[in-house]
Order: C-alpha cells, then structure tokens, then sequence
C-alpha cells in the first residue's frame, strides 16, 4: 500500500500531452496510468507530503530532435500545449516543478540534472522518493540512477511508469532493482473491490452487442449522436447543463483491461473480431456541448458526440449517466439559490444521497449551480469547493450539560466555530452561547454562527437573533437546516427571518420532486447522411445541430435549434470541447463555471427566477431541420 509519511515526496517524472496518445511522442497506452497517478496524488496530498513534478521544456532547436540530429521527434516545446502537464491529472496548488533540457545545446533525461531538485529535496528533509511518469527505460531509469548516487531511498510506482519498448523498459526496471530501487503497486485493500466508475464495463450490455455487431459488419462511419432532454418534469422551467468535464475525463480514459476482456471472452456473446480491437480501443472522435453552467431547455442538444460510430455507441449509458444526474442535480440547486437570494446556501446531502459517487458530484453540482459551499470533504479537496460543517446532536448528548459540550467544541475547534443549539431547547441553546460567547471571545475564539435544526424556524430565528443581539453578539450568523427544499427557502427569504445560511440536505442531493429527466442520446447522422426515428412520442430530429440564444434588454427572450452551418441572430451555446479524442481547451476551473451559471440564472425571465414554470420559454425549431425531418421520411418509407 502507498502511505507516505514525513521525510517522504512525490515525484512525477515527464507526465506530458506530448508522450499521451496522441502526442507527438506519444507512449503506447501511457494514458492507462493517469488514473493511478491521480490516486496517487490523491493520496499524497491527504497525507501533506511534498509533490514535485518534473517536466522536459525544450527550447523550439533543441539538440535532441530529430532535425537537429538527435533521435527524437519535437516534443515538448516551452509554450505549447504538448509540454503541460496532463489536464486529467488533480496536483494541489502546492505542487512543486522543475524543468529538465532547458538548453538547447544540451539534452537531459533525469530529473536532477541541472534543475536544482537536490537542493530542494534536501530543504526540505526528504530522505524518500516515490516516483512515477514516463518514461521507463530513459527518464524514469536515469531519474533513479541519480537519486540512488545522491544518497535517497527509491521507491518506484511500478504500475504508474510506461516506457517506449516493453522490452527495453523490462530491462531498465532490472536495472532500478539492481541500483537499490525499491518496487511498489497500487494494491486494492484486501476484499476490496476495483473503482467501477473507471471500468469500461460500466455500461449497459447492448452497448457491446451493438459494438460486436458494428465490427462484424465492419461498419466503421463517422456517426453524430446527440444528449437531450425531451420534456421538463412539471416543477421545472429550466435546467443547468452540468456534467461535462466528467464526461470529458471519461473518454480521454476509455480502455479495456486484460480482466474485462477476458470477463467478456468467457461469456461466449462476442465474436473474435471484437477481442481483436477491444485491446486498442480508445475514443478517437469530436465533442460539441454546452458549457457547464448553461442554461438549458428542452430538445436542446447539451452534448454532440461526433466518432466512428463504434466508439461513439460504446460511451451512451455512461455519458448519459454523468450528464443526467449532475444535470438533475444542479437545477435542483440553481432553485434553491434563486429561492434565497440574500441568503447563502450550502449542500447537506451526502448521507441521503444515492451511493458514494452520486454524493460527491452533487457537491460538485450544487456548488457549480451557485451554493456556497458543502460539507463532502473530499469535494473540498478535489474541486476546492468551500467546506462548511457545524456538530452533531451525539456530540452534546455525550457530555453531561450542553454548555459544556458548547465549551469543549469551541476549544477544540476555534476555527469557523458553529454551535447545534437546539439538542433540547433551541431558546435556552441560545441563551447558553449567549453566555458563553464573552468568555470564549476573552479567550480569542470568536462564535461564527449557531445552527437551528428543527422546530418553527422562522419564529425561532426572530427569538435567537434577539438574544444575541442583546449580547453583542450581532456578528453571529444563524444557520437553518432540517428538511428543507426550495419552496421552504422562499416562504423563510419572503418573511424576512433573519437566517444567514440555509443547509439543504436531502430534497437537494435526491433531487426529490423531480428525481429525474427524460434525456436521450440520439443517432443524428451516419455516413455523411441524416438520420431519425419516428417512435411514437419519441420520434428525433435529424442531423447536427446548434442552438442559438436571444436576449432582449439582457434577459433571455428565446432559443432556436438549427442545423450546424446555419447562421441566427444571438449566441450559439455549443462549442467544440475535444477533437480527436483530446481536449482543446485546458481544464476549466469549477469556479468559473459557478460564475457562469449565476451570470446565466441572473438572465432568466423574471418568471422562472421565481420558480415559476409557465409560461414555458420560448424554444423554436428552425424550418431547415423541418424541411430535412421531411425529406429523411421521404427516404425512409417502409417498403
């Protein structure tokens, strides 16, 4: 098991777009250990040990590429994309870098050559180094080479280094052995079973017949498949498109491991051109989607997947999946924001949500969909969304007088200090930390806020704000929770109780009155040629489309759905995310897309800020796709 402890670093050797698929010195299936490494991070930062990366930043002439003589193609050149570090990777702003093979008259493949990492590692008392990255038999063997003649421990990431040739690579890993390097794998916990999330079997089984089929018929088109919701559930007017980096990092990972090929093998359903290609397979195709953050309506296509049309059949259910329930999830939220404008809001949900992952990207969701916060740690690490938190009722049951549990919190936790008060008596809770806040204040610790979680909470709001006003304690803030949704939140905002933050919990994280969406991800084209279904209530338009946005004295005034190419006055919201399997565009931070969904929300018409539903906004299908449903038809006529 990886458990890091002082004296201990991290070092990531080379992990570069340019030595990823598609790069221009690209390692066969190097992009199989990203996952591993973000785990490793993960797990690194958690435990606070120093994280140092290693990059090559060679200068446009330099002596190792091939038109200066040397053996290499270009790569990594300072300034362009294929030099950055992997955007599927999660380092925390403490990252540490240095850079290797600045010069140009100079090559370098270890990470201590001329860079300084020595002198830093030993600032910083490290005696250890985990190390992992690319590549094996080049970067990685001469980064161990010379830590091992610099008097530091090795312990290599074994299942987190690829090298160019396997064979080659064997021998240098025999080599770091013989140098003294110790060797150490990601090993699951015993009993433990692997992440499903990143398994490409997480998929519904007609994803793979569909898959066998297409090779068996060799079938090998270009297809344009698109992600909308049909209708709206009756209690809402508008939805907030969410889900699409997770989308994203989804296909830029997609593989088949030897154990899932074999799982499918022995259930006899496949034929052998499919374990032919399943090996390979990656996603090599085109995204268009709306931005996080955007406000979306019905029959708008938030995703447009446009990939041979194996691949881009292969990831429907789980793109479905990401986008429908982050999506499901940040509307709900955007609700409860708009419920309260003058109040914050903070996400409560991870115990009621439905399984682990659904309870980390609802915090992911809410806070995109304008909360302030949450109170899922591991969201605040991931995404550095804001943690909130307050006690538990057990914690003042445990002692023997509340206002001692008040006091032995306050001293433990001196830090954005809020007290439950109303374990027996909400009124007399207040009265407690009215008291106790002047002696807690002489002492330097200052009450932040008191939490109310049950009873009249408008009523009890007006009396524990009374009591603390008359103490001095005007600066602290009230915090309500306990069964709250967003029509609860707009009659507490409407009567002016003086609540400061409003914790949804359970409503918000199962999105309880509209628990889900009638979204669909349709085939549009194939071959060069539009396609649609006319299922009775579900039939499709055809063909690539985009949707372009008017705004009237800044506020939202209608949507038109057109084929892509045809040009409407306003804003077209897709934009192209990925073009052969690789992202365009860096990874966006979550707090811009916070911004943009409440830049978004701000533009609604006034009566869908009010959580009104009707009249519905204006969404218009353009003629072009009309007039091309017809001439589809025409073309499809049952014998």
């Amino acid at each position: 098991m990886f458990s890091p402890g002082p004296g201990d670093a991290l070092l990531l050797v080379d992990v570069q777009n340019d030595f990823l698929p598609g790069g221009s010195l690209a390692v066969p299936s190097g992009d199989a250990i990203l996952d591993l490494l973000d785990d490793y991070l993960a797990i690194a930062t958690a435990k606070g040990i120093p994280i140092f990366a290693c990059r090559d930043m060679h200068p446009s002439d330099h002596v190792s590429f091939r038109e200066q003589g040397g053996p290499w193609p270009r790569h990594c050149v300072v300034g362009t994309p294929g030099a950055e570090l992997s955007s599927r990777l999660h380092p925390p702003p403490s990252l540490r870098q240095v850079h290797k093979a600045t010069r140009a008259d100079r090559d370098a493949y270890s990470a201590f050559q001329d860079t300084g990492l020595d002198a830093r590692l030993r600032e910083l008392g490290i005696r250890r180094i985990f190390l992992g990255g690319f590549t094996t038999e080049y970067c990685v063997l001469e980064t161990v080479r010379d830590a091992r003649s610099l008097g530091f421990e090795i312990v290599v990431l074994e299942d987190a280094i690829r090298g160019l040739d396997p064979a080659r690579a064997e021998q240098a890993i025999e080599e770091m052995r013989a140098l003294g390097a110790n060797f150490l794998r990601h090993e699951l916990e015993e009993g433990a079973a692997p992440e499903p999330t990143r398994s490409a079997l997480l998929t519904d089984l007609y994803m793979l017949t569909m898959l066998n089929a297409y090779l068996e018929e060799g079938m090998e088109e270009t297809a344009a498949f698109e992600l909308y919701v049909r209708k709206l559930p009756r209690t809402r007017g508008f939805l907030v498109a969410a889900g699409l980096e997770q989308v994203l990092a989804y296909l830029e990972s997609l593989r088949f491991t030897e154990e899932e090929i074999a799982f499918l093998r022995g259930t006899g359903r496949f034929g052998e051109r499919f374990f032919e290609k399943l090996p390979e397979l990656r996603f090599t195709g085109d995204v268009y989607a709306m931005p996080e953050g955007t406000i979306a309506f019905p029959n708008e296509p938030l995703v447009r997947v446009v990939a041979p049309i194996a691949e881009a059949q292969l990831v429907e259910a789980r793109l479905i999946n990401l986008v429908h329930f982050q999506t499901v999830i940040a509307s709900k939220a955007a609700r409860c924001v708009l419920a309260a404008p003058t109040q914050r809001v903070v996400d409560f949900g991870l115990r009621r949500a439905h399984g682990a992952e659904a309870g980390l990207l609802a915090a992911r969701a809410t806070y995109l969909a304008g909360m302030v916060g949450t109170s899922t740690v591991l969201a605040g690490m991931r995404w550095r969304i804001p943690l909130f938190g307050t006690m538990a009722h057990s914690y003042v049951q445990a002692h023997d007088h509340e206002e001692e549990a008040f006091l032995r919190f306050a001293e433990a936790t001196p830090i954005g200090l809020t007290l439950l008060i109303d374990t027996y008596d909400t009124v007399e809770g207040a009265r407690k930390v009215a008291r106790l806040a002047q002696e807690l204040r002489a002492r330097g610790i200052r009450v932040g806020s008191v939490r109310l979680d049950s009873g009249d909470l408008k009523s009890l709001a007006f009396e524990v704000r009374r009591i603390l006003d008359e103490a001095g304690l005007r600066e602290v803030a009230i915090v309500a929770s306990g069964g709250l949704d967003e029509i609860a939140l707009k009659e507490l905002a409407a009567s002016g109780a003086p609540i400061d933050y409003f914790g949804v919990g359970t409503s918000l994280d199962t999105s309880a009155d509209a628990p889900y969406l009638d979204c669909a991800y349709k085939l549009q084209e194939y071959a060069g040629r539009p396609r649609r279904k006319r299922s009775t209530g579900k039939a499709t338009l055809p063909g690539r489309k985009q949707v372009t946005r008017r705004y009237v004295d800044g506020k939202m005034a209608g949507d038109v759905v057109h084929l892509e190419g045809e040009r409407f006055d306003g804003e077209p919201l897709l934009v192209q995310v990925m073009r052969g399997g690789r992202r365009l565009v860096p990874k966006e931070p979550l707090s811009r897309m916070r911004t943009r969904t409440l830049a978004g929300l701000a533009r609604l018409p006034d009566h869908l800020r009010a959580l009104e539903t009707t009249p519905p906004y204006p969404v218009t299908i353009a003629e072009g796709i009309e007039k091309l449903a017809r001439e589809v038809d025409a073309e499809t006529v049952p014998p």
